[in-house]
């Protein structure tokens, strides 16, 4: 027998922030948003869809850098905090609860994995950017005299 889902605090809070910040986000964020929920609920929220990860995982990763790209500092933070509120949501449900319906054949186990794949890739796209910036001002910093070692 089967319940009836009942959305978590964590959960509740996920929607709310995201439904607080939408507005002041630009086009290239939402976009990232956008990818990555499209992304996890295609793979974990569909049952009778056959998510294509060697193709279908690489485009949304590769929109999400261009957008990632364009994000201003004030969005960089906001997103961080998207991704970790959804990690807290993944982390309200049971990942082996595969009796309770959350809707036509999807469990709670697949909404924690559509939480987990959301904040992940929100996470990850994220700490690519920072490496990227890093490596930006690592290789703009070089001494011009190629003679010059430092150690």
């Amino acid at each position: 027998m089967t319940n009836e889902h009942q959305a978590t605090q964590q959960e509740k809070a996920y929607n709310q922030f995201g439904e607080e910040i939408w507005e002041e986000l630009s086009e290239p964020a939402r976009t990232l948003i956008g990818e990555a929920q499209s992304a996890a609920y295609a793979a974990h929220m569909v049952c009778n869809y056959c998510f294509q990860w060697d193709i279908e995982y690489d485009e949304a990763w590769e929109k999400m850098r261009l957008a990632a790209a364009k994000l201003t500092e004030r969005e960089h933070k906001l997103l961080a905090k998207l991704w970790r509120v959804a990690l807290a949501a993944a982390a309200s449900i049971d990942p082996d609860d595969y009796e309770t319906l959350v809707g036509d054949r999807v469990y709670r186990g697949d909404l924690h994995s559509y939480y987990r794949m959301f904040s992940s890739m929100v996470e990850g796209t994220l700490w690519e950017k920072i490496i990227a910036e890093d490596r930006k001002k690592i290789a703009e910093s070089k001494p011009e005299d190629p003679e010059y070692i430092p150690f």
